[in-house]
C-alpha cells in the first residue's frame, strides 16, 4: 500500500499545545517531515486531509502535480518540480483542512518530494479520502474525487 511510503521520518522535540484535544490532550510535535517518492508502480497519492499545514518540496526527478480541495469548495493546482522556467515550483504550501492528492506528470518516471507538516503529524489529525463523502462535499471536483479517493475506508494497521 502506498501509505507505508508515507512514514513519519523526522519528529521534533519539542511540543506545542494546540485546540485538537480528541487525542493525545492536544499535544503535537512542533514539526514532523516525510519522504513522499511517486513512481510509475505507485503514480499517485490518493485524496487526503490533514488538521496542519504541510510544506511540500521537491527533492529529485521529475515533475508531479498536486490538487488542494479547501473547505470551502474552492480548488488549488501546482507542479511541484524542477523547471522554474516552465512555471513548476519547488515547493508549495497545502493549508490545513484541504484535501489533497498528487500524480506524476505523464512523461516522469519517479518524483520525491518532502513534506514538513506543523504541529507535526499524528494519526488522529489525519483522514483518507472516500469517493462517496467527497462526492457530497464537493460534487463539482467529481475528476479528480473519481480519479483519486479510496472507494472504501483505509485502515492503517
Amino acid at each position: 500500500k502506498q501509505w507505508y511510503q508515507r512514514r513519519v521520518r523526522g519528529r521534533s522535540p519539542e511540543k506545542v499545545r494546540t485546540e485538537r484535544h480528541h487525542a493525545l490532550e492536544g499535544v503535537r510535535s512542533a514539526g514532523t517531515t516525510i519522504y513522499y517518492l511517486l513512481t510509475r508502480a505507485s503514480p499517485k497519492g490518493h485524496l487526503c486531509h490533514n488538521m496542519s499545514e504541510c510544506m511540500h518540496i521537491w527533492c529529485g526527478g521529475g515533475a508531479q502535480k498536486h490538487h488542494f480541495i479547501h473547505e470551502d469548495g474552492s480548488l488549488e493546482e501546482h507542479v511541484l518540480g524542477p523547471r522554474l522556467d516552465l512555471g513548476q515550483k519547488l515547493q508549495v504550501l497545502c493549508p490545513s483542512n484541504a484535501w489533497k492528492c498528487s500524480s506524476l506528470l505523464d512523461d516522469t518516471e519517479w518524483s520525491l518530494i518532502t513534506e514538513v507538516v506543523y504541529p507535526g503529524w499524528e494519526l488522529a489529525d489525519f483522514e483518507m479520502g472516500r469517493e462517496d463523502k467527497l462526492l457530497e462535499m464537493f460534487p463539482q471536483h467529481r475528476n479528480i474525487i473519481e480519479k483519486y479517493a479510496h472507494k472504501e475506508d483505509v485502515g492503517f494497521d
